[in-house]
């Protein structure tokens, strides 16, 4: 029984890898206090210290302006993980206030909580974020806003039809007779039942919100230079692939390292708390 439970090595290797990530990031400002508006053309296109020419005190080597690269990729990261991480909060927090409000009151309110949920859901995530970004900005704070508001969908979808589900479960119907009012039968119960399918679900979702966030900062609509994020660092770097290919390949991989970290440790929690999964074992 304790080796079902232990968590498999390669797993337990993506989480240190991503608490690292995220925990070096989040020190960003502490380890490295800096201007990120400070330029050195003198020492620019620096080459990586791994490579021929390059310099130690450059790890990463520098970008067009001079700047050092690994911090400018170091802040980035924070950026990118800050605002996914805070955007998918305010996601969560909708989606499941909706789902709630839709799964336990019947009638109009089900109905216009669905109606709108499956409006947001016919519009490509992206193709709103874009037209929203476009139409009020793209400082931190408005990207927060934009993609935790355009990103609630699924996450009311979920919770409405887990909700559905718990109603016609005998407990349900016992505490129901016995009294309970319906907000205790929302905090002892039913919350404490969905609890796990939204992490699993909050989890899956969190890299597709770090890779719209770097997808707006791409194409300059997310994080604007001086500022930089992952997406930024590889806009900013296609333009010297030929000749600085570490200036868009490195923030590239760390992008496809988040996302797969928290892919397949989202895919492992789904497999170990999912009730219908474990129950067709």
């Amino acid at each position: 029984m304790r080796k079902q439970h232990a968590i498999p090595p390669m797993i337990l290797i993506l989480m240190i890898s991503f608490a690292a990530i995220l925990v070096y990031s989040l020190l960003a400002p502490v380890l490295f206090p800096v201007d990120l508006g400070e330029t050195d053309i003198m020492n620019r296109l620096k080459p990586p210290a791994f490579a021929e020419g390059g310099d130690e005190e450059y790890l990463l080597g520098t970008d067009s302006l001079g700047r050092d690269f690994f911090i400018r990729l170091v802040y980035g990261t924070r950026n990118s993980l800050v605002i996914s991480l805070s955007a998918m909060a305010i996601a969560v927090v909708i989606g499941t206030l909706l789902g709630v409000l839709s799964g336990l009151y019947e009638g109009w309110v089900d109905y216009l909580i669905s109606f709108v949920v499956d409006a947001r859901l016919s519009i490509p995530f992206l193709i709103l974020a874009i037209v929203l970004a476009s139409v009020f900005g793209s400082d931190k704070l408005t990207m927060v806003m934009i993609m935790g508001f355009t990103g609630w969908a699924t996450f009311a979808r979920l919770i409405r039809g887990q909700i559905m589900q718990l109603k016609k479960q005998d407990f349900i119907e016992s505490s129901r007779s016995l009294g309970a009012s319906s907000v205790r039968i929302l905090f002892e119960h039913v919350l404490r039942n969905i609890s796990s399918i939204l992490i699993v679900e909050a989890t899956l979702r969190l890299s597709s919100f770090i890779l719209l966030e770097s997808s707006l900062s791409f194409l300059g609509l997310g994080i604007q230079p001086p500022d930089t994020s992952l997406g930024v660092l590889v806009s900013a770097g296609r333009d010297y692939m030929l000749t600085n290919w570490w200036l868009a390949i490195v923030p590239s991989l760390v992008i496809v390292v988040i996302v797969l970290d928290i892919s397949l440790v989202g895919d492992w929690l789904r497999d170990k708390l999912d009730p219908k999964l474990q129950a067709n074992r």
